[in-house]
């Protein structure tokens, strides 16, 4: 798409996500994972106990969705579900040994797209180029 420059701003995002979904799953190929995956495992293991309707609002996905997001995890050994005490219809998820080393070689390819975003950027440029990408996501999502 080009439009000239009344859209520089929105395809210069796109075209850098477009390079970090490359690169992401260039590097998740090694563990049979896709990116929602990848940000799940690494979430759960941040949050351990944590429930699955909190899970599905920070990945954005759909209960369904998150559900088979969590059976494929379930199935390759990654994560356990445990039924919570006082409520027998919500379970709470922890990764296993496996899922916990999975998830930290997998933040491990996070860290390094961080890095090679940021390199040649002063610490000054990062803090301003974060401010204003929070701008533009605010703007965004007031449109919503």
């Amino acid at each position: 798409m080009d439009l000239g420059t009344d859209d520089q701003l929105v395809e210069q995002i796109f075209q850098v996500n477009q390079s970090e979904r490359a690169f992401i799953l260039r590097e998740l190929k090694e563990f049979d994972l896709n990116l929602v995956q990848a940000r799940a495992l690494i979430y759960i293991g941040n949050h351990p106990g944590l429930i699955q309707k909190k899970l599905a609002a920070h990945i954005g996905k759909q209960g369904a969705t998150t559900t088979n997001i969590l059976k494929v995890l379930e199935s390759r050994a990654f994560i356990i579900r445990q039924v919570q005490a006082s409520n027998e219809r919500q379970k709470q998820l922890y990764l296993s040994p496996s899922g916990q080393e999975t998830a930290a070689r997998v933040k491990q390819i996070f860290i390094a797209l961080e890095q090679q975003a940021n390199s040649g950027l002063s610490a000054a440029d990062q803090a301003t180029l974060l401010a204003l990408l929070q701008r533009v996501q605010a703007n965004v999502e007031a449109a919503e």
